[in-house]
């Protein structure tokens, strides 16, 4: 599986985003992601697609007895023993694909922006469902449909280069989708709302949250973040197992 996590230059890149530097409290979504959370208090925690390893940092900060981190960039885990260890908490070099999923392990599992890189996300709702412990949440957040159905994963702009419309097309294909991030070719998959939220209906939970991303009022002063209440950017979701 091609990682562009692993490319020098989409590395740098992306350490100069806002919630590398900064952290949890510079990611625009993270005012509805954290309500989410249960009570982490002497819980295991896997996050699936780590990064940087920040929620695995506020899992232990909760009081998580255990938390895994995985990701498939050796970068990314490099960068998150450097940033956020604790007593509580491993990282792993592992892909969300690859990874064993033991059965009912632990207590929450969460994954951030990364869902959107899995092809078959179906057989990762079964293992997610499987490695929970019973009455186990998980938790996820990734783009959403209209995001990654967008055509190039960017809007049309006007002749003065003001973002004009943001264009769907074949939506109701799901699969790979190319787009140009951060200076680089990154392929993403397209997944229908649909696909997302009967996989998990179909896989052995109840859907407590479901929720689009919006940008709240304290970060409307950063450049295009106005654009972003245009259309929904990303998906989050709340899901218990039964």
């Amino acid at each position: 599986m091609k990682n562009e996590y692993e490319n020098e230059r989409f590395f740098e890149e992306y350490a100069k985003m806002p919630r590398s530097k900064h952290g949890l409290s510079a990611a625009g979504e993270w005012g509805q992601l954290k309500p989410l959370f249960p009570s982490l208090s002497g819980k295991a925690v896997l996050d699936l697609g780590c990064g940087y390893g920040w929620h695995c940092k506020f899992a232990a900060e909760q009081g998580a007895a255990r938390v895994l981190g995985i990701d498939l960039s050796r970068k990314m885990i490099e960068e998150a023993r450097k940033r956020n260890m604790g007593k509580a908490v491993q990282y792993r070099v592992c892909g969300i694909e690859e990874y064993e999923y033991p059965e009912a392990v632990w207590d929450c599992v969460v994954s951030n922006l990364a869902l959107h890189y899995i092809e078959d996300i179906e057989t990762i709702f079964q293992k997610v469902h499987r490695t929970l412990k019973p009455d186990g949440v998980f938790i996820f957040n990734m783009e959403h449909p209209v995001f990654t159905a967008g055509v190039g994963q960017d809007w049309i702009y006007t002749e003065s280069g003001t973002p004009q419309y943001w264009p769907v097309d074949h939506y109701f294909t799901p699969g790979e989708r190319t787009t140009h991030f951060l200076g680089c070719d990154v392929v993403k998959q397209h997944h229908t709302l649909t696909q997302i939220l009967m996989g998990v209906l179909n896989n052995g939970f109840d859907l407590t949250v479901v929720e689009e991303a919006e940008p709240p009022e304290n970060m409307m002063c950063i450049p295009g973040m106005e654009d972003e209440l245009r259309r929904p950017m990303m998906l989050l979701v709340k899901a218990n197992k039964k």
